[in-house]
Protein backbone atom coordinates (compact mmCIF):
# COMPACT_ATOMS: atom_id res chain seq x y z
CA UNK A 1 0.00 0.00 0.00
CA UNK A 2 1.66 3.24 -1.17
CA UNK A 3 2.68 5.75 1.18
CA UNK A 4 1.11 9.64 1.72
CA UNK A 5 2.73 12.43 0.82
CA UNK A 6 0.96 16.04 -0.91
CA UNK A 7 3.03 18.74 -2.20
CA UNK A 8 0.31 21.80 -2.14
CA UNK A 9 0.51 23.36 -5.77
CA UNK A 10 0.46 26.91 -5.03
CA UNK A 11 -2.20 28.96 -7.97
CA UNK A 12 0.05 31.97 -8.33
CA UNK A 13 0.25 33.61 -11.43
CA UNK A 14 -2.41 31.34 -13.06
CA UNK A 15 -4.13 34.33 -14.41
CA UNK A 16 -1.27 36.67 -15.20
CA UNK A 17 -1.81 36.67 -18.68
CA UNK A 18 -5.38 37.52 -18.73
CA UNK A 19 -6.93 40.61 -20.08
CA UNK A 20 -8.57 42.73 -17.80
CA UNK A 21 -11.88 41.17 -17.84
CA UNK A 22 -12.85 39.24 -14.86
CA UNK A 23 -12.22 35.74 -15.43
CA UNK A 24 -13.54 32.26 -13.29
CA UNK A 25 -10.36 31.09 -11.64
CA UNK A 26 -9.38 28.09 -13.63
CA UNK A 27 -7.93 26.34 -10.50
CA UNK A 28 -11.81 26.92 -8.98
CA UNK A 29 -13.27 25.21 -12.04
CA UNK A 30 -10.91 22.09 -11.24
CA UNK A 31 -11.45 21.85 -7.95
CA UNK A 32 -15.31 22.13 -8.33
CA UNK A 33 -15.40 19.40 -10.93
CA UNK A 34 -13.11 16.94 -9.71
CA UNK A 35 -15.14 17.08 -6.05
CA UNK A 36 -18.57 15.79 -7.91
CA UNK A 37 -16.48 13.16 -9.18
CA UNK A 38 -16.84 14.49 -13.02
CA UNK A 39 -14.77 14.51 -15.73
CA UNK A 40 -14.15 16.82 -18.62
CA UNK A 41 -16.39 14.83 -20.87
CA UNK A 42 -19.03 14.94 -18.04
CA UNK A 43 -18.79 18.67 -17.32
CA UNK A 44 -19.29 19.51 -21.43
CA UNK A 45 -21.65 17.45 -21.83
CA UNK A 46 -24.08 19.17 -19.15
CA UNK A 47 -22.83 22.47 -20.00
CA UNK A 48 -23.68 21.71 -23.98
CA UNK A 49 -20.18 22.42 -25.04
CA UNK A 50 -17.26 20.74 -26.32
CA UNK A 51 -14.28 19.01 -23.82
CA UNK A 52 -11.70 21.66 -25.34
CA UNK A 53 -13.87 24.54 -23.98
CA UNK A 54 -13.52 22.66 -20.17
CA UNK A 55 -9.68 21.93 -21.10
CA UNK A 56 -9.31 26.26 -21.70
CA UNK A 57 -11.63 27.46 -19.04
CA UNK A 58 -8.78 24.84 -16.47
CA UNK A 59 -6.33 26.39 -18.13
CA UNK A 60 -6.69 30.05 -18.16
CA UNK A 61 -10.22 30.50 -16.39
CA UNK A 62 -13.52 30.71 -18.33
CA UNK A 63 -15.48 34.50 -18.72
CA UNK A 64 -17.72 35.80 -16.52
CA UNK A 65 -20.89 34.42 -18.06
CA UNK A 66 -20.36 30.52 -17.74
CA UNK A 67 -20.81 31.14 -14.45
CA UNK A 68 -24.06 30.08 -13.73
CA UNK A 69 -23.96 27.11 -15.88
CA UNK A 70 -21.04 25.97 -13.65
CA UNK A 71 -22.42 26.71 -10.59
CA UNK A 72 -25.88 24.93 -11.40
CA UNK A 73 -23.90 22.01 -12.73
CA UNK A 74 -21.73 21.37 -10.21
CA UNK A 75 -23.95 22.64 -7.09
CA UNK A 76 -21.03 25.50 -6.06
CA UNK A 77 -22.51 28.96 -5.40
CA UNK A 78 -20.80 31.55 -8.92
CA UNK A 79 -19.01 33.45 -6.45
CA UNK A 80 -16.46 30.21 -5.33
CA UNK A 81 -15.37 30.66 -8.75
CA UNK A 82 -14.49 34.39 -8.29
CA UNK A 83 -12.75 33.97 -4.62
CA UNK A 84 -9.09 34.13 -4.69
CA UNK A 85 -7.29 31.83 -6.37
CA UNK A 86 -7.63 28.51 -4.47
CA UNK A 87 -4.53 26.39 -2.98
CA UNK A 88 -4.72 22.92 -4.27
CA UNK A 89 -3.62 19.85 -3.87
CA UNK A 90 -1.66 17.66 -6.86
CA UNK A 91 -3.67 15.07 -7.25
CA UNK A 92 -0.06 13.90 -9.38
CA UNK A 93 2.09 13.79 -6.22
CA UNK A 94 -0.80 12.50 -3.83
CA UNK A 95 -0.83 8.12 -2.83
CA UNK A 96 -4.09 7.05 -0.74
CA UNK A 97 -4.01 4.15 1.30
CA UNK A 98 -6.26 2.68 -0.52
CA UNK A 99 -5.32 3.15 -4.23
CA UNK A 100 -6.34 -0.06 -5.22
CA UNK A 101 -9.91 -0.11 -4.44
CA UNK A 102 -10.41 3.40 -5.00
CA UNK A 103 -10.52 5.08 -8.16
CA UNK A 104 -9.01 8.41 -9.98
CA UNK A 105 -12.48 10.07 -9.60
CA UNK A 106 -12.87 9.18 -5.82
CA UNK A 107 -8.93 10.01 -5.40
CA UNK A 108 -9.53 13.60 -7.30
CA UNK A 109 -12.61 14.04 -5.12
CA UNK A 110 -10.07 13.29 -2.05
CA UNK A 111 -8.07 16.06 -2.62
CA UNK A 112 -10.49 18.35 -3.71
CA UNK A 113 -12.37 17.83 -0.49
CA UNK A 114 -8.61 18.22 1.03
CA UNK A 115 -8.47 21.84 -0.60
CA UNK A 116 -12.04 22.89 0.85
CA UNK A 117 -11.04 21.25 4.14
CA UNK A 118 -7.62 23.93 4.25
CA UNK A 119 -9.93 26.70 3.60
CA UNK A 120 -12.50 25.60 6.25
CA UNK A 121 -9.33 25.54 9.25
CA UNK A 122 -8.06 29.07 7.76
CA UNK A 123 -11.85 30.41 8.92
CA UNK A 124 -11.49 28.44 11.93
CA UNK A 125 -8.14 29.05 13.08
CA UNK A 126 -8.66 33.10 12.11
CA UNK A 127 -11.82 33.06 14.48
CA UNK A 128 -10.40 30.53 17.69
CA UNK A 129 -7.41 29.85 19.03
CA UNK A 130 -6.75 26.07 18.63
CA UNK A 131 -4.14 24.21 20.20
CA UNK A 132 -0.71 24.56 19.04
CA UNK A 133 1.06 22.04 16.74
CA UNK A 134 3.37 20.25 19.32
CA UNK A 135 4.29 16.97 16.24
CA UNK A 136 7.62 16.51 15.81
CA UNK A 137 8.78 15.87 11.81
CA UNK A 138 11.53 14.28 9.94
CA UNK A 139 12.57 11.55 12.73
CA UNK A 140 14.82 9.60 10.37
CA UNK A 141 14.87 6.58 12.98
CA UNK A 142 12.89 2.88 13.35
CA UNK A 143 9.38 3.54 13.25
CA UNK A 144 8.89 1.94 16.57
CA UNK A 145 11.09 3.95 18.08
CA UNK A 146 10.24 7.07 16.58
CA UNK A 147 6.39 5.83 18.01
CA UNK A 148 7.78 5.19 21.18
CA UNK A 149 9.56 9.13 21.22
CA UNK A 150 6.43 10.39 20.57
CA UNK A 151 4.50 8.57 23.42
CA UNK A 152 7.54 9.86 25.30
CA UNK A 153 7.40 13.65 24.25
CA UNK A 154 3.42 13.32 24.48
CA UNK A 155 3.89 11.93 28.41
CA UNK A 156 1.48 8.71 27.24
CA UNK A 157 3.73 6.29 28.85
CA UNK A 158 2.81 2.37 27.66
CA UNK A 159 -1.01 2.50 28.73
CA UNK A 160 -4.01 2.53 26.52
CA UNK A 161 -4.20 5.70 24.21
CA UNK A 162 -7.44 7.34 25.04
CA UNK A 163 -9.44 8.76 21.73
CA UNK A 164 -6.67 9.19 19.26
CA UNK A 165 -8.78 12.25 16.85
CA UNK A 166 -8.84 14.16 20.65
CA UNK A 167 -5.06 12.77 21.04
CA UNK A 168 -3.93 13.89 18.21
CA UNK A 169 -6.05 17.64 17.79
CA UNK A 170 -4.87 18.57 21.59
CA UNK A 171 -1.41 18.30 19.72
CA UNK A 172 -2.46 20.65 16.76
CA UNK A 173 -3.20 17.97 14.26
CA UNK A 174 -6.37 19.27 12.24
CA UNK A 175 -8.57 16.47 11.90
CA UNK A 176 -11.24 16.50 9.31
CA UNK A 177 -13.66 13.62 7.80
CA UNK A 178 -13.90 12.94 3.63
CA UNK A 179 -17.22 12.88 1.42
CA UNK A 180 -18.71 9.95 0.53
CA UNK A 181 -17.51 9.78 -3.03
CA UNK A 182 -14.30 9.66 -1.54
CA UNK A 183 -14.90 6.62 1.19
CA UNK A 184 -12.46 4.12 -0.19
CA UNK A 185 -9.40 6.37 -0.22
CA UNK A 186 -9.34 5.36 3.52
CA UNK A 187 -7.27 8.80 4.41
CA UNK A 188 -4.18 10.34 3.92
CA UNK A 189 -2.62 13.62 5.58
CA UNK A 190 0.13 16.42 4.71
CA UNK A 191 1.44 19.26 6.48
CA UNK A 192 0.22 22.20 5.21
CA UNK A 193 1.78 26.05 5.73
CA UNK A 194 3.40 24.24 9.23
CA UNK A 195 -0.02 23.08 9.63
CA UNK A 196 -0.81 19.18 10.62
CA UNK A 197 -3.99 17.79 8.50
CA UNK A 198 -5.37 14.54 8.75
CA UNK A 199 -8.39 13.49 6.35
CA UNK A 200 -9.97 10.12 7.48
CA UNK A 201 -13.22 8.40 5.79
CA UNK A 202 -15.37 7.03 8.27
CA UNK A 203 -16.69 3.98 6.23
CA UNK A 204 -13.77 1.56 8.22
CA UNK A 205 -14.90 0.11 11.66
CA UNK A 206 -14.32 2.38 14.60
CA UNK A 207 -11.13 0.26 15.60
CA UNK A 208 -9.85 0.75 11.96
CA UNK A 209 -10.20 4.31 11.88
CA UNK A 210 -8.43 4.77 15.12
CA UNK A 211 -5.25 2.74 13.34
CA UNK A 212 -5.39 5.07 10.39
CA UNK A 213 -5.32 7.89 12.50
CA UNK A 214 -2.16 6.91 14.39
CA UNK A 215 -1.26 5.72 10.78
CA UNK A 216 -1.41 9.09 9.23
CA UNK A 217 0.34 10.14 12.67
CA UNK A 218 3.18 8.23 11.50
CA UNK A 219 3.38 9.96 7.98
CA UNK A 220 3.20 12.98 9.35
CA UNK A 221 6.01 12.49 11.87
CA UNK A 222 8.37 10.59 9.32
CA UNK A 223 7.42 11.49 5.61
CA UNK A 224 6.42 14.86 6.00
CA UNK A 225 7.37 16.34 2.37
CA UNK A 226 9.94 14.37 0.64
CA UNK A 227 8.54 11.44 -1.70
CA UNK A 228 10.21 8.43 -1.33
CA UNK A 229 9.04 4.38 -1.50
CA UNK A 230 5.80 4.25 -1.41
CA UNK A 231 5.54 1.04 0.08
CA UNK A 232 7.94 0.80 2.12
CA UNK A 233 6.57 4.55 3.64
CA UNK A 234 3.40 2.47 4.18
CA UNK A 235 5.19 -0.51 5.87
CA UNK A 236 6.60 1.97 8.36
CA UNK A 237 3.61 4.22 8.63
CA UNK A 238 1.53 0.64 9.89
CA UNK A 239 4.74 -0.13 12.20
CA UNK A 240 4.54 3.11 13.42
CA UNK A 241 1.06 2.88 14.09
CA UNK A 242 1.13 -0.69 15.71
CA UNK A 243 3.91 0.43 18.30
CA UNK A 244 1.98 4.00 19.16
CA UNK A 245 -1.38 2.16 19.78
CA UNK A 246 -0.10 -0.76 21.20
CA UNK A 247 3.48 -0.83 22.57
CA UNK A 248 5.63 -3.98 22.59
CA UNK A 249 6.58 -2.95 26.68
CA UNK A 250 3.17 -2.81 27.18
CA UNK A 251 1.79 -6.28 25.37
CA UNK A 252 3.46 -8.41 28.36
CA UNK A 253 1.25 -6.73 31.04
CA UNK A 254 -1.59 -7.46 29.15
CA UNK A 255 -1.63 -10.59 27.63
CA UNK A 256 -0.08 -13.97 28.63
CA UNK A 257 2.13 -15.65 25.74
CA UNK A 258 0.29 -17.64 23.20
CA UNK A 259 -3.52 -15.99 24.80
CA UNK A 260 -6.43 -17.92 23.70
CA UNK A 261 -9.02 -15.83 21.42
CA UNK A 262 -10.99 -14.84 24.00
CA UNK A 263 -8.10 -13.26 26.07
CA UNK A 264 -7.45 -11.74 22.58
CA UNK A 265 -10.67 -9.73 22.05
CA UNK A 266 -10.87 -8.94 25.76
CA UNK A 267 -7.83 -7.37 25.43
CA UNK A 268 -8.33 -5.76 22.45
CA UNK A 269 -11.32 -4.29 23.38
CA UNK A 270 -9.14 -2.46 26.44
CA UNK A 271 -6.88 -0.80 23.43
CA UNK A 272 -9.70 -0.40 21.49
CA UNK A 273 -7.81 -1.99 18.52
CA UNK A 274 -8.82 -4.53 16.26
CA UNK A 275 -8.51 -8.18 16.81
CA UNK A 276 -6.19 -9.06 13.71
CA UNK A 277 -4.05 -5.86 14.26
CA UNK A 278 -3.17 -6.66 17.91
CA UNK A 279 -2.52 -10.60 16.97
CA UNK A 280 -0.08 -8.86 14.47
CA UNK A 281 1.54 -7.11 17.29
CA UNK A 282 1.99 -10.07 19.38
CA UNK A 283 3.42 -12.30 16.89
CA UNK A 284 5.60 -9.56 16.21
CA UNK A 285 6.42 -8.86 19.93
CA UNK A 286 7.29 -12.63 19.95
CA UNK A 287 4.50 -13.20 22.50
CA UNK A 288 2.86 -15.64 20.23
CA UNK A 289 4.62 -18.18 18.39
CA UNK A 290 4.53 -19.27 14.76
CA UNK A 291 2.00 -21.72 14.45
CA UNK A 292 -0.53 -20.18 17.54
CA UNK A 293 -0.52 -16.89 14.92
CA UNK A 294 -1.39 -19.18 12.43
CA UNK A 295 -4.27 -20.99 13.96
CA UNK A 296 -5.22 -17.44 15.92
CA UNK A 297 -6.05 -15.67 12.14
CA UNK A 298 -8.04 -18.89 10.94
CA UNK A 299 -10.08 -18.53 14.47
CA UNK A 300 -10.58 -14.89 14.33
CA UNK A 301 -11.33 -14.93 10.29
CA UNK A 302 -13.81 -17.67 11.00
CA UNK A 303 -15.81 -15.21 13.93
CA UNK A 304 -15.94 -12.62 10.83
CA UNK A 305 -12.64 -10.64 12.49
CA UNK A 306 -11.15 -9.94 9.10
CA UNK A 307 -13.68 -8.32 7.45
CA UNK A 308 -15.43 -6.65 10.71
CA UNK A 309 -14.60 -6.22 14.73
CA UNK A 310 -18.26 -7.93 15.87
CA UNK A 311 -18.75 -6.23 19.38
CA UNK A 312 -16.21 -3.59 19.11
CA UNK A 313 -16.32 0.13 19.55
CA UNK A 314 -19.63 1.16 19.07
CA UNK A 315 -18.95 4.02 17.73
CA UNK A 316 -16.41 6.12 15.76
CA UNK A 317 -14.19 8.27 17.84
CA UNK A 318 -15.50 12.09 17.18
CA UNK A 319 -13.51 15.01 17.09
CA UNK A 320 -13.54 17.72 20.37
CA UNK A 321 -13.06 20.72 17.89
CA UNK A 322 -16.07 20.50 16.21
CA UNK A 323 -19.08 20.01 18.44
CA UNK A 324 -17.36 23.42 19.92
CA UNK A 325 -17.09 25.40 17.30
CA UNK A 326 -20.69 24.44 15.96
CA UNK A 327 -22.39 25.58 19.12
CA UNK A 328 -20.58 29.28 17.98
CA UNK A 329 -21.41 29.66 14.72
CA UNK A 330 -23.32 27.48 12.04
CA UNK A 331 -21.78 25.45 9.15
CA UNK A 332 -23.96 27.39 7.00
CA UNK A 333 -22.61 31.00 8.05
CA UNK A 334 -18.52 28.90 7.71
CA UNK A 335 -19.71 28.15 4.27
CA UNK A 336 -21.39 31.16 3.19
CA UNK A 337 -17.79 33.12 3.82
CA UNK A 338 -16.12 30.55 2.11
CA UNK A 339 -18.86 30.43 -0.68
CA UNK A 340 -18.70 26.86 -0.56
CA UNK A 341 -22.37 24.55 -0.11
CA UNK A 342 -23.01 24.09 3.63
CA UNK A 343 -22.90 20.07 2.83
CA UNK A 344 -19.42 20.14 2.14
CA UNK A 345 -18.35 22.22 5.84
CA UNK A 346 -20.69 19.12 7.19
CA UNK A 347 -19.14 16.43 5.39
CA UNK A 348 -15.73 17.51 6.49
CA UNK A 349 -16.69 18.22 10.11
CA UNK A 350 -17.56 14.95 10.98
CA UNK A 351 -21.10 15.58 10.10
CA UNK A 352 -21.57 17.75 13.26
CA UNK A 353 -23.76 20.22 13.44
CA UNK A 354 -24.66 21.04 17.76
CA UNK A 355 -26.45 24.52 18.45
CA UNK A 356 -25.37 23.58 22.13
CA UNK A 357 -22.38 22.39 23.96
CA UNK A 358 -22.17 20.69 27.49
CA UNK A 359 -19.75 21.49 29.64
CA UNK A 360 -17.47 18.37 31.24
CA UNK A 361 -13.62 17.30 31.50
CA UNK A 362 -13.93 15.86 28.27
CA UNK A 363 -15.23 18.91 26.27
CA UNK A 364 -13.42 21.59 24.09
CA UNK A 365 -14.22 24.77 26.23
CA UNK A 366 -14.61 27.55 24.01
CA UNK A 367 -14.40 31.20 25.62
CA UNK A 368 -15.47 34.24 23.73
CA UNK A 369 -12.77 36.91 22.94
CA UNK A 370 -13.27 40.86 21.15
CA UNK A 371 -14.46 40.78 18.08
CA UNK A 372 -14.84 37.23 16.23
CA UNK A 373 -12.85 35.28 18.03
CA UNK A 374 -13.33 32.51 20.68
CA UNK A 375 -10.43 30.19 22.27
CA UNK A 376 -10.44 26.38 21.96
CA UNK A 377 -9.09 25.26 25.07
CA UNK A 378 -8.60 20.97 25.29
CA UNK A 379 -9.12 19.66 29.10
Amino acid sequence: MPGRRISVAETSGSMSNRSAEPFLDPDRIIAARTRRGMSKSDLARALGITPRSITRYESDGAPISVGAGLSNVLGFPEAYFTTAPLDRIDARTVNFRAARRAGARQRDAAVAAGGIGFEVDQWISARFTLPAVSVPRRMGTDPALAARIVRSDWALGAKPLPNTVHLVESRGVRVYTLPSIAEDVDAFSCWYRDVPYIFLSRRKSPERMRFDVAHELGHLVMHPATPGDEAEQEREADQFASEFLMPHDALSTQLRRNPTAEEVLEARSRLKVSAMALTRALHTAGRMSDWHYRQMCIDLSGRGYRSGEPGGMPAHEMSRVFPQVLATVKAKDIAADLNVPAEEVRALTFGVELHTASAGSDQVVARPATGRTGHLRVV
